[in-house]
Order: C-alpha cells, then sequence, then structure tokens
C-alpha cells in the first residue's frame, strides 16, 4: 500500500505518519507539503492508494486541490484530513469528491478506522456532523416520499447503491453501466429531490427507509 500524506506542518505529519504504521498492510507514505508538488509526486506514483489531504493548504485552497486530483486521477480515493469541522466545509469537499473527511481531532483508532472504509470502497462521514446532515435534510425534505416517487426505477437503483456509501464508479460497475451513465442519473435524482450533494441523497434515503423499516 502506499500514501501521499499532504500537509504542510512537519510534526502533524510525522504523527499521521505513525498512526500509519498500524496499518496491517504497512504503507509506504508518501509526502508533500504542496499542492502542486502533490499532485507532481501523484503523477510520478501510478501505484498509489490512497491520498489524504488538509483543506488548508499554503498553495492552494484543498477543496480545489481536491478538484484537481479528482480530474487527474479519478479512480483515486482522497481523504481530507483537517482541523476544520465547519459543514460547509465538509459539504464542499463531498461535492468535490472526497471518499472521506476525517477532522484532526479524531483519535487514532477513527482515523484508523475511517482509512480502512474508503479502501473498502466505501465513504467515511464523521458521526457527528452525519446527524448534523441528518437534521438539515428533515427541513429540506420533511415529506419525503412523495418526491421519490417522481424517480425512475434506474434512479431509485442508483440511489439503493448510494446508501451503501460507493463511488460513482463502483456503482457503474455494480449496473454495468458507464460512470458518465450513472453521474447523469445522479444529477437527475439530486434535482428531483430537490437536494446539492449525493451525500445528502444518501442520508436521506437511509431516513425514509429507517421510517418504514
Amino acid at each position: 500500500m502506499k500514501i501521499l500524506v499532504i500537509d504542510d506542518h512537519r510534526m502533524f505529519c510525522d504523527g499521521v505518519k505513525l498512526i500509519l504504521a498500524q496499518l496491517d498492510e504497512q504503507p509506504e507514505v508518501l509526502e508533500a507539503d504542496h499542492c502542486r508538488a502533490a499532485l507532481e509526486l501523484a503523477g510520478n506514483h501510478p501505484d498509489l492508494d490512497l491520498v489524504m489531504l488538509d483543506i488548508s493548504m499554503p498553495d492552494m485552497d484543498g477543496c480545489n486541490a481536491l478538484k484537481t486530483f479528482s480530474e487527474r486521477f479519478p479512480s483515486l480515493p482522497v481523504v481530507m484530513l483537517t482541523a476544520s469541522e465547519s459543514m460547509h466545509d465538509m459539504r464542499r469537499c463531498f461535492d468535490a469528491g472526497a471518499s472521506g473527511y476525517i477532522p484532526k481531532s479524531s483519535s487514532a483508532d477513527v482515523m484508523l478506522g475511517a482509512i480502512r472504509l474508503v479502501m473498502a470502497g466505501s465513504i467515511y462521514v464523521p458521526p457527528s456532523m452525519a446527524i448534523n446532515r441528518r437534521l438539515h435534510i428533515e427541513k429540506v425534505a420533511p415529506a419525503g416520499n412523495e418526491k421519490f416517487d417522481k424517480l425512475t426505477e434506474r434512479q431509485l437503483e442508483v440511489l439503493r447503491h448510494l446508501e451503501d456509501g460507493i463511488s460513482n464508479k463502483q456503482i457503474a460497475a455494480r449496473m454495468g453501466l458507464t460512470e458518465a451513465t450513472v453521474k447523469v442519473h445522479m444529477s437527475a435524482i439530486l434535482k428531483t429531490l430537490g437536494l446539492h450533494t449525493r451525500l445528502e441523497a444518501a442520508l436521506l434515503a437511509q431516513k425514509l427507509n429507517s421510517q418504514s423499516g
């Protein structure tokens, strides 16, 4: 396993490396203290398995860097590892393609669990932030069920897979579709449900399913 850590605080990077050493796979850890250097490293290491990126970087906004990673390396999962616990920042990062959002206040065990979850193909959302997002969704779509009636069967199928916390690429593989087609369905789902992000759609579906179960 090979992991790229992007952060301009040396002491914090050293601590992250000690935590990553506890993974069973004993990863090789690459480091970069600037986003541009990190993008160059990623280009030179096509065997990277994971990127861990701070949202506050000296040369580029971390969210913008995340968008660039998603465009250049669409199959490479990027986890935000940041001091910001702002819902606005988390939403921006998931919109830009983040596979996870780990506050720096998290314990080593939480960080390791989040990394394992992302490496298994899922998406990690901090529990406290997920709860706040659910409260927001209840305000956005209090009626809920009738909006789902407007979705096509294929869109509902995409949504069911989305509940598992997997990427568009993984949904496409499950359904035998192209990733571009899944993105089209995803856009239609968000528009129909009156939401803004795939995370909101997944959490809304989970909430309604738990109510009906």
